[in-house]
């Protein structure tokens, strides 16, 4: 234990938490997730850190709280994102209602829960009867959702820290590393012709096929051989597959489009060379064989690096403890499958990053958004003792 208590209670961390939950903000909104930083910013301000807004693209903003201390010492980042998903049709999404343990609402688990329990930690440290050695630093980011807009300004400008916790939904665990994130499109051309005679046309979405086969019977094999310690093997997934226009017709275009999970140790543009390799082996077999392979927009505007933060940094190793002793969870660090703006932060700045959130992925983007009261007061435990212990905090 710290022997540092919240200063907000259980009451008010859950009354922080609905009400982020109650401002909108994503990227179909009109200002995006202007309100959510501008209600995040006030109150925050009113806990008596030093806010300011930076700016990200348009109306679009990050939050900086800082609470400094006394005394000269380490910088702790508790980083969370302001924008959701969409509403996508979940019910009564911006109300939120707490129902069997529960807190429901959009954002609940992703990851305006996480927030609040960082929220919980500035009043601690910004208390005027506690004092302690560095700086306690909440940064609370733009566009996570939809292309990473405010990471990306966060680590152009330069802010780092000596330990960074990234709020996304672990369940308490330390993940020190996941895979990055590779989108591509291999694009076949034909040649139309009627379907009655198809030996006159060049048929794409054979082409297709035979690249479809060649992912699953030979790269699929091969990436199964390629292994993390806490990551498993690298991936791939076909999923979608377009092509043709009629039955009667010789398709002249077919697409495929898949997701490449690769680990740390692999390169990007490795990642996109072995995929045209296959293309260009495909063509030295069939010069009728027509593609292109091109990474797709939803993740060509940055590298989606991977993450793998050395398990032996002793502020791994500190947190790892605090989450033992506050949750029962394990106390080693684990690997987490989903993407995160943790991998920005480690490789733009330096700054060693861990994923460790309240809640459970498998909540987040669902019509029935939640996350557990419990854990979210364990959330803000975890936080302030690793705080506590990281900046050495003292209070009167």
């Amino acid at each position: 234990m710290t022997g540092l208590p919240l200063r907000v209670g259980p009451d008010a961390l859950l009354a922080d938490a609905a009400r982020l939950i109650a401002v909108e903000g994503h990227e179909d909104h009109p200002r995006a997730e202007r309100a959510v930083a501008d209600h995040l910013a006030e109150r925050l301000t009113a806990l008596g850190a030093a806010v300011a807004l930076q700016p990200v693209e348009g109306e679009r903003c990050n939050v900086l709280a800082r609470v400094r201390g006394a005394r000269p010492g380490p910088t702790l980042m508790l980083n969370a994102h302001l924008d959701t998903v969409p509403p996508y049709g979940m019910p009564e999404a911006l109300c939120p209602r707490i129902e069997d343990g529960r807190l429901y609402g959009r954002g609940a688990a992703d990851m305006k829960g996480a927030l609040a329990a960082m929220t919980a930690v500035v009043a601690a440290l910004a208390a005027p009867d506690v004092s302690f050695a560095g700086e306690l630093l909440l940064t609370a980011v733009a566009g996570e959702e939809s292309g990473s807009a405010g990471m990306r300004a966060l680590v152009a400008a330069g802010v780092r820290a000596d330990f960074a916790v990234v709020g996304e939904p672990t369940r308490l665990r330390v993940a020190r590393a996941h895979k990055g994130a590779l989108w591509a499109e291999a694009a076949f051309r034909g040649r139309a012709a009627h379907g009655s005679v198809p030996a006159e046309g060049v048929n794409a979405i054979h082409h297709a096929a035979r690249f479809v086969n060649r992912i699953e019977r030979g790269l699929a094999p091969e990436l199964a051989g390629r292994s993390h310690p806490l990551l498993g093997p690298a991936t791939v997934n076909v999923g979608v597959v377009t092509g043709g226009d009629r039955p009667p017709m010789v398709p002249a275009a077919c697409r495929v489009q898949l997701d490449r999970r690769w680990l740390p140790g692999e390169r990007h543009e490795d990642v996109l060379a072995e995929l045209r390799a296959i293309v260009d082996d495909l063509h030295r077999d069939d010069p009728a064989v027509d593609g292109t392979v091109s990474e797709m927009p939803g993740t060509a505007a940055f590298v989606h690096t991977p993450l793998d933060t050395p398990a032996d940094d002793p502020y791994v190793r500190l947190l790892c403890d605090v989450a033992h002793r506050h949750t029962g969870a394990g106390a080693e660090p684990v690997g987490v499958q989903f993407w995160t703006d943790g991998a920005l932060l480690a490789a733009g700045t330096g700054t060693p990053t861990v994923v460790c959130g309240p809640g459970d992925i498998a909540q987040a983007h669902t019509l029935s958004e939640w996350v557990a009261v419990e854990q979210l007061h364990r959330a803000a435990e975890v936080y302030l003792s690793l705080a506590a212990r990281m900046l050495h905090v003292q209070a009167a």
